[in-house]
């Protein structure tokens, strides 16, 4: 392995990495708002 297939490898997991934590973050957002009462649309549990 050179030195550009080590660097290509790196950036490809680096990228998804970044999406998936990026996704779960963004998919956390609404239940996070909804959990401190901030968002009065979706019903909370009161």
């Amino acid at each position: 392995m050179n030195f550009s297939t080590i660097a290509i490898i790196t950036i490809i997991s680096t990228a998804c990495f970044y999406m998936f934590f990026l996704l779960l973050g963004v998919g956390g957002i609404s239940k996070n708002r909804r959990a401190q009462g901030l968002d009065q649309n979706k019903g909370s549990d009161n």
